[in-house]
C-alpha cells in the first residue's frame, strides 16, 4: 500500500469448509505428521462419502463439519493464509 493509506481486506471465510483440496491439505499434514497411519486415517475421513437424499455421494473436496477434527484440519489450512497476508505485512484477525 502507499505511504498513509489504509485499507481492509474481508474475506468471507462461508464456504471454506466445502472447497479445501485433499491434496493440498495432506502434503500440509504430511510435512508436520510422520505417523503414515495417522494420515491414511485422515485421508480416509476425508475422502468418505456423504449421504444425500439417502444417496452416498463421493466426496473429492472438503473437510467433514461438525466433528472435533474440524477446527484442526481448518486451522492447519488457514495457518497458510495467515502466513501470507502477514508476508504481504497486513494486519489481521480471524
Amino acid at each position: 500500500m502507499a505511504e498513509g493509506r489504509e485499507g481492509v481486506v474481508d474475506l468471507d471465510l462461508e464456504k471454506f469448509c466445502d472447497r479445501v483440496n485433499h491434496d493440498r491439505l495432506m502434503a500440509r499434514l504430511a510435512s508436520r505428521i510422520a505417523d503414515k497411519r495417522l494420515l491414511k486415517l485422515i485421508r480416509g475421513m476425508l475422502e468418505a462419502g456423504v449421504m444425500t437424499d439417502g444417496v452416498v455421494v463421493s466426496r473429492w473436496e472438503g473437510t467433514p463439519q461438525g466433528g472435533p477434527q474440524s477446527p484442526l484440519l481448518a486451522n492447519s489450512v488457514l495457518d497458510e493464509l495467515d502466513g501470507e497476508l502477514a508476508r504481504r505485512g497486513l494486519s489481521f484477525c480471524r
